[in-house]
């Protein structure tokens, strides 16, 4: 037996139908407002993340930059060569965080060794050589630093030709994030102020990345970000 067919021009079966479209409209305006909610709380928790992640870093910064600019001018640099040579880490958000805790580990270094203006020992040295790993040791108990972020922390200090620290890693072994930023903060100690030299020229920090093309830098890198700082500089 065929199910009997509703007429619509029914006065009941109208008045059910328009009930249950209101309904349906509710449903989806509680949802959308619900949605509206949960997205405006998830930003204000990733501000606030991101605000805490940079008070900490101007605070790491100060210890040995009294003006606690280097990790914004070095960030900055380092996330516009990965948008030139690395969309896809680019879009990484917690990039941006491990660019600003490069050095998260010297917390661990004595001010006495980290701030001494003389000639450090050797064994000062290998002191200083550890900020990688305890800045690592750090992340890796934090989920959200725990992947690109970590990278850079842990090996920011590696070469290309496999002659930097902590794990002397070499050419592509060394995470494409660490290799990115270890141009920009290069360039950034070099072309600023330090207690015990002054910055060098532009053409003369040029000639230096260059002279480190695929012994301290990736050499696919050098040219990309030398064309980065040339276009900042002109504008």
């Amino acid at each position: 037996m065929l199910p009997k067919v509703v007429r619509l021009e029914d006065p009941l079966s109208t008045e059910q139908t328009l009930k249950y479209a209101e309904g349906l409209r509710e449903v989806y305006r509680q949802e959308r407002a619900q949605r509206a909610r949960a997205e405006r709380a998830l930003q204000a928790l990733e501000q606030a993340y991101a605000s805490t992640v940079s008070a900490l870093s101007a605070a790491l910064e100060m210890r040995d930059d009294r003006t606690g600019e280097h990790a914004v001018r070095v960030t900055r640099l380092a996330l516009g060569l990965a948008e030139a040579c690395a969309r896809r880490l680019a879009a990484e958000r917690e990039l941006e965080f491990g660019f600003l805790l490069h050095d998260l580990g010297k917390i661990g270094i004595p001010d006495a060794i980290l701030l001494k203006p003389g000639p450090l020992s050797a064994a000062e040295r290998d002191l200083i050589r550890t900020h990688p790993a305890l800045g690592e040791q750090i992340v890796a108990r934090i989920p959200s630093l725990a992947g690109v972020a970590r990278d850079v922390i842990a090996s920011h200090h590696e070469r290309w030709d496999g002659t930097g620290y902590p794990r002397g890693l070499a050419g592509e072994s060394i995470p494409l994030a660490a290799r990115v930023f270890a141009l920009a903060d290069a360039w950034d100690a070099m072309t600023n102020d330090r207690p015990y030299r002054a910055a060098l020229p532009f053409e003369a920090a040029v000639g230096e990345i260059d002279a480190g093309r695929g012994t301290q830098f990736d050499p696919v890198l050098v040219d990309p970000f030398l064309e980065l700082v040339s276009r900042r500089r002109a504008a």
